[in-house]
């Protein structure tokens, strides 16, 4: 018997219990029967049974669903590198990093590690593990060395709550606690990245800049030859102009020599020629011979006339 339903029949109401095996057709002719309008407790049976109810496109989800399911890592945990070392002096040898089990060992009778039973395999066999770990109970329970309280009773229910737990809600919490783990590891992993961002952009830059010198390294020759044949062509050309400009001095200087050379011969001439004028105008004889030359001229000039 696990599900009742309660029928009201007007005023003498009556009870109907209905069995569990009769509680999986009833919800069917039920909801046909009531212009599928399921009551309260039918609503409950369709939610256990997991059947949607009428507008629901989806079947309702139980707590129940991933009962017994196992759970395994989309992605195994990075390994540390072999030659990694914190420290050059570290003795990966002796002292090895702890390695960290992506899954529980093995265990038996529900708590016990398998690593201790395989021990007994070669000396006792299958059974010896069992018969050890039993006896050992029994003589602790025996001598009271293993004192039982009024409440020791309560172990086997907090083992069947754990069996409970572990079966129903196991693969949530494997689940939900992996993907802690990987937003945590996404964590330090930004922070790396952050850190390194100056170092990828500098590898970057370099790459670049020894791909640009990988490209020039053969016309670097070339180029270093006609930089060569620029700068003497400079050179030579500075050259001809420095010369061209010296020479053009020294021809001014020349020029400009020889011109003044003419210009003090040239005023020493006339001073000379004028104090010599000035002399002969000075002289009385000189005057009188020319006025005489000046009558005979205008007389020659009457005489033609």
């Amino acid at each position: 018997m696990s599900l009742s339903r309660c029928l009201p029949l007007g005023q003498n109401a009556r009870v109907i219990i209905i069995p569990a095996r009769f509680a999986h057709a009833a919800p069917a002719s039920t909801n046909a029967a009531s212009d599928d309008a399921p009551n309260y407790f039918q609503k409950i049976a369709l939610r256990f049974q997991g059947v949607p109810l009428k507008g629901e496109a989806h079947a309702p989800k139980s707590a129940f669903d991933d009962a017994n399911k196992e759970w395994s890592a989309p992605e195994v945990l990075p390994a540390i590198p072999k030659d990694f070392k914190e420290h050059p002096d570290r003795d990966l040898v002796n002292y090895p990093y702890p390695a960290r089990p992506m899954y529980p060992p093995k265990t038996r009778l529900l708590m016990m590690p398998d690593s201790w039973f395989t021990a007994f395999n070669n000396v006792t066999g299958v059974s010896g593990p069992y018969l050890f770990f039993g006896g050992l109970f029994a003589f602790l329970l025996n001598k009271e060395l293993w004192v039982f309280e009024e409440q020791g009773h309560m172990t086997v229910g907090w083992i069947l709550f754990y069996l409970l737990v572990k079966n129903t809600s196991g693969y949530k919490i494997d689940q939900s606690l992996y993907q802690g783990y990987q937003e945590r590891v996404n964590f330090f992993k930004g922070l790396i990245q952050e850190d390194l961002k100056d170092a990828v952009q500098f590898r970057k830059t370099s790459a670049a800049e020894t791909e640009s010198l990988n490209a020039i390294k053969e016309a670097l020759p070339t180029a270093l030859k006609e930089s060569m044949a620029l700068q003497l062509e400079a050179t030579y050309r500075k050259n001809v102009q420095t010369v061209a400009t010296e020479l053009k001095r020294r021809i001014d200087y020349l020029k400009e020599t020889e011109e003044t050379k003419q210009r003090f011969e040239k005023e020493q001439l006339l001073k000379l020629i004028n104090s010599s004028v000035e002399k002969q105008i000075n002289d009385k004889s000189f005057k009188d011979q020319y006025l005489s030359n000046a009558i005979q001229q205008l007389k020659g000039l009457n005489l033609s006339v």
